[in-house]
């Protein structure tokens, strides 16, 4: 990996998604969309985040990001995971390219990784895991939330206190938000279940090797002004990546990781 001691703070990269928007005289307006709650977060653990739009052919040489952040979003293919559509199921086959390949190269490189919502659901599904993808009808809830602001916690999830997460929330129980429709069935290969809601669904997983790759099924980046278990994961995340910018850790990612992102899935 490159030597980058001398260059600002850690630059992260962050997909972005196609989306619409109505313009003034009626019509529809295409875009390049991120919640800027994403941002906010990741500029005040003091990280510069580097929006990437879909249908970007990425650069052979990526060696100047010091991390990635898979943000939430759509639903992931399920063909990815050798399953037929279900009709809840809305997938974005632009949105899964470009997050299945910077993941893929993350993974190879070796650098930190957070990945949220949607993001734990491409990276478990990237290890060879599967997605339940219609929670109300998989996993039913005993009280099924109703919809509420992006920033109010609605449940409490259980987690491990031995795991990376514990050690950097520093709690046995957190309370979150949810926005999700969709979640981990089965655990890719290589990562480990940390947390958990109360219904036994996974809100939480991390790689088994000492480089940082954290997935939440939360949404920490809409509550890091109100709760600091929230905010200590976006400082941890900045901690990994100034740490791999600095090129101490030296270390790639742990072998059942390398090259198991599938580039691309065939709808045929």
């Amino acid at each position: 990996m490159a030597d980058r001691r001398g260059s600002s703070n850690p630059v992260i990269l962050v997909p972005t998604q196609a989306g619409a928007r109505a313009t003034a005289g009626g019509g529809v307006q295409g875009i390049q969309a991120l919640n800027r709650a994403y941002v906010t977060a990741l500029q005040s653990a003091g990280l510069i985040p580097l929006l990437i739009p879909t249908r970007t052919p990425l650069p052979k040489d990526l060696s100047f990001a010091d991390g990635l952040l898979l943000p939430g979003g759509p639903d992931v293919d399920p063909l990815r995971y050798g399953q037929d559509l279900d009709p809840a199921t809305d997938p974005d086959q632009e949105s899964d390219q470009l997050d299945f390949a910077l993941l893929d190269w993350a993974l190879n490189a070796g650098i930190p990784v957070l990945a949220i919502c949607r993001g734990l659901q491409v990276l478990n599904v990237a290890l060879g895991g599967s997605l339940f993808q219609d929670l109300p009808r998989h996993s039913p809830r005993p009280n099924p939330e109703e919809p509420v602001a992006r920033d109010v916690p609605v449940h409490t999830v259980r987690v491990e206190e031995s795991s990376r997460l514990g050690q950097i929330v520093q709690a046995r129980t957190i309370s979150v938000n949810s926005m999700h429709h969709q979640g981990i069935d089965e655990l890719g290969r290589g990562l480990v279940a940390t947390a958990w809601a109360y219904d036994g669904l996974v809100e939480a997983v991390e790689g088994r090797g000492n480089t940082f790759l954290l997935g939440v099924q939360y949404h920490p980046e809409e509550l890091v002004d109100r709760d600091p278990t929230a905010r200590a994961i976006f400082v941890a995340f900045a901690a990994a990546c100034r740490e791999n910018k600095s090129g101490q850790t030296g270390e790639t990612a742990t072998p059942e990781l390398v090259g198991s992102v599938p580039s691309e899935v065939s709808a045929g």
